[in-house]
């Protein structure tokens, strides 16, 4: 991690602190004044825009953290999506949500882990919205590159940023949020290549 980043790291994490602090104080004077309706209703909305600027640190330390060009391989596409969508499963299932699969067997050019982080957190805020219809998670190839779509789509938010950053950084290319998608597209390789290799370690 380089200075610049060490630096965002290091103010994110001190103004953090005060912000806990806060939220604290705030509890404590909606407790204490619980029998004063106005003081009650001030102290809520504090709260919450206390809850609201935590999650936007939170965001933002993540964005900071991250490393500037992680690696990139050959990975097992379908395998890798698979593997992300099993840690999500049993939330879905909690949720009455459905997951809907159609993933071609292809290699494609990423960063495992960054890819499989921000799936995580796609999965996790369209999960908490319910979609009626389930979610649909596809990955298709053509001769040139393959193509990642998550649909419903992600409503517009400040974790927006993040998602994008999370998704480039694992190579991701094209990267688009619409109203009823969230796509982007990878270098796509022979996934004979990638299996090989596999057997050999």
């Amino acid at each position: 991690m380089n200075q610049q980043f060490e630096f965002m790291n290091d103010v994110l994490h001190v103004l953090a602190q005060p912000v806990t602090a806060l939220r604290a104080a705030l509890e404590l004077g909606l407790r204490d004044h619980a029998n004063r309706p106005a003081v009650h209703k001030t102290f809520e909305d504090c709260l919450g825009l206390v809850d609201r600027l935590t999650q936007e640190l939170a965001i933002y330390r993540e964005i900071a953290s991250l490393q500037p060009e992680p690696a990139l391989e050959l990975c097992d596409g379908e395998a890798l999506l698979k593997n992300s969508l099993e840690e999500m499963a049993p939330v879905a299932e909690a949720c009455g949500v459905a997951l809907h699969l159609k993933l071609a067997r292809t290699g494609i050019e990423c960063n495992g882990a960054m890819l499989q982080r921000a799936i995580f957190l796609l999965l996790d805020e369209l999960i908490a919205c319910s979609p009626s219809g389930g979610i649909s998670i596809e990955l298709t190839r053509n001769a040139n590159e393959a193509r990642f779509e998550l649909r419903p789509g992600i409503v517009p938010s400040r974790r927006q940023p993040l998602y994008r950053k999370l998704i480039e950084l694992a190579g991701g290319r094209s990267v688009c949020f619409e109203a009823d998608r969230t796509s982007c597209c990878f270098r796509n390789g022979e996934l004979q290549q990638v299996r090989n290799e596999a057997a050999a370690n």
